[in-house]
């Protein structure tokens, strides 16, 4: 956190070399800002002094962190969207900075209906009566970047209108070039906010509102999560009415669902059942589709008349790939198994290690953060927990990449929702009623052009090994001839038929070990049909392990008797006149 002990350098004057003429009024604005929340300090560090001559904090100020809050909010859009985002990064910043910077709201009004339409009427190339049968130029909703219009098409369909607020690409522009200037002024000056590496998390927040200004990306990422969403039957995507889009302009289908409150839906039971499928939508997007909302607070997610959840506002989508999916899963399946080690692995394997770690007492924190999630049973927060791991992995010197500070961020966000809808909400027993249906997707075979594609690489991988096994063999020969090493290898009775036999059995204990670890897996989750209190898949899994041991067993133990006659008859025959 930002603290108000100076630094044991000396302060200099540093010019804003590389900041565009046309900024320095806003960079001395925010120069000012800073010095009236108490960092004057800095200001004079980082040679903005001049641009904050007398300026003195007020007396009776906050914290630190309020005090952040306060300035990033009297800065505007830009600067609340950047502390919003770094309300997501628990695995850099302090939790006190981060829970404060999580109450960041913009403070926007509204801008003129008639700047909206003559903004739809630029962006689309035709008048509003020619686009829409009626179109509302009082908005209903505004935001830092845009606000929502009502409007009819002319079949009558109902929609909405997204416009961009005029002007902000280009300041959000220019608020980036400062953020990033600032940023490598802290970074290079500020010995107490370097660890933070303030210009990498400036270029992750510019990333991510430079897309969210598209709102062409916005629409593709909204059908995204459409297609990937087509099979549940509990998700409802308005869609994008495209010639009706563009990059400032987005088209929508009207939702008349309501926001999830405390008071609505008023049924117990939708409500607890809209909680449970909060939660294994949510799962599922992470750990199967790999797509899935990055933004899911309530007012994102309405409950339409008819019981379906309707989601909103697309433009933080989460895209995860492959490795990232499968180190979630591992994740996923260690909490449920409760353990330390295994989770402990998975969490090394998903950050960015930037120091030295201790894993045996990693292994132990987390441990600990386990029995006391699990000791509280299902009155505590399971956010709270992997908010306590993220605080362990900065702890000892892990950072989490982009994806998975968003996956964290976002499930807080989803129990959140579910515990509003259902007080006694359980996101453990919730994973369980879910680890079924993962490890089913996991043990299933791959089909489709894309299994073929890998498994035509695989194929290829191994032909290619094999072509090339007689050049390593001949240059292994040549290491070990001449005046080298040699190696002599004697064997007797060791055919290709006993190497056959051999392999075989390791195939088969290392099949039946698989079946083994699959059942304990449904075991511990508790999933699926139960008979006598135990998970029927479990024990047909454990049934056929035994079954298959045993014929092993049998099968090994012939073949050694076999194998001890034989020499015996060979004697004997040769003893024959």
């Amino acid at each position: 956190m930002l603290t108000r002990t100076l630094d044991p350098q000396s302060a200099e004057d540093h010019p804003p070399g590389g900041v565009p003429l046309r900024d320095l009024p806003r960079l001395g604005a925010i120069a000012r800002v800073a010095a009236a929340h108490g960092w004057r300090h800095y200001v004079e560090r980082l040679g903005l002094g001049r641009f904050a001559p007398g300026t003195a904090q007020p007396a009776g100020a906050g914290t630190d962190a309020q005090q952040l809050r306060e300035a990033l909010e009297e800065l505007g859009p830009t600067f609340v969207k950047f502390g919003q985002m770094l309300a997501t990064r628990r695995d850099v910043l302090p939790e006190a900075l981060v829970s404060e910077l999580a109450q960041l709201r913009s403070q926007v009004v509204p801008f003129e209906g008639r700047a909206a339409r003559a903004i739809v009427e630029r962006e689309l190339g035709a008048s509003i009566e020619r686009l829409f049968a009626s179109f509302d130029e009082e908005p209903f909703a505004a935001a830092s970047i845009a606000q929502v219009h009502r409007a009819t098409l002319a079949d009558g369909s109902r929609v909405v209108v997204k416009v961009q607020r005029p002007g902000i690409d280009e300041t959000i522009a220019a608020d980036l070039t400062l953020l990033r200037h600032v940023a490598r002024l802290l970074d290079r000056h500020v010995d107490s906010v370097r660890g933070y590496n303030l210009p990498v998390l400036v270029e992750e927040f510019a990333a991510m509102i430079t897309h969210e200004l598209d709102f062409a990306h916005e629409a593709a990422n909204a059908e995204r999560f459409a297609r990937a969403n087509a099979g549940e039957a509990a998700v409802w995507v308005p869609p994008v009415v495209w010639p009706l889009s563009s990059r400032r302009v987005l088209t929508m289908a009207h939702s008349t669902g309501c926001a999830i409150d405390a008071e609505h839906p008023a049924d117990r039971a939708l409500r607890r059942r809209l909680a449970a499928d909060l939660l294994r939508l949510f799962l599922t997007q992470v750990l199967e589709h790999g797509v899935f909302h990055a933004d899911p607070h309530a007012g994102n997610v309405f409950v339409l008349d008819d019981g379906r959840l309707c989601f909103h506002d697309f433009g933080a989508l989460g895209v995860l790939d492959a490795r990232d999916r499968d180190n979630l899963r591992h994740l996923f399946l260690a909490v449920i198994a409760r353990d330390p080690d295994w989770l402990a692995d998975t969490y090394l394997a998903m950050g960015g290690v930037e120091g030295p770690v201790d894993r045996a007492a990693f292994v132990r924190d987390i441990d600990q953060a386990l029995d006391t999630y699990y000791a509280a049973g299902a009155g505590h927060s399971f956010g709270a927990v992997l908010g306590e791991f993220v605080r362990l992995g900065r702890k000892h010197h892990v950072r989490l990449v982009r994806e998975g500070a968003l996956v964290a961020r976002a499930f807080m966000t989803v129990e959140s929702l579910a515990r509003e809808l259902d007080p006694e909400f359980d996101a453990i027993e919730a994973f369980r009623a879910y680890s079924g249906r993962l490890v089913a997707t996991l043990l299933a075979p791959e089909t489709g052009d894309a299994a073929l594609a890998r498994t035509y690489r695989s194929l290829g991988a191994a032909r290619s090994a094999l072509m090339e096994l007689p050049i390593a063999a001949r240059r292994l020969l040549d290491q070990f001839g001449g005046e080298g090493p040699v190696l002599r290898v004697r064997h007797e009775q060791l055919g290709v038929g006993e190497l056959t036999r051999a392999a075989n059995r390791i195939a088969f204990a290392l099949i039946v070990s698989a079946i083994v670890i699959g059942a304990s897996v449904v075991l511990t989750a508790h999933a699926g049909a139960h008979v006598f209190d135990l998970p029927l898949l479990a024990v047909a899994g454990f049934a056929l392990a035994a079954v298959l041991g045993l014929g092993w067993a049998w099968a090994t133990a012939r073949s050694t008797r076999v194998a001890r006659r034989t020499p015996r008859d060979a004697d004997r025959g040769a003893a024959r006149p």
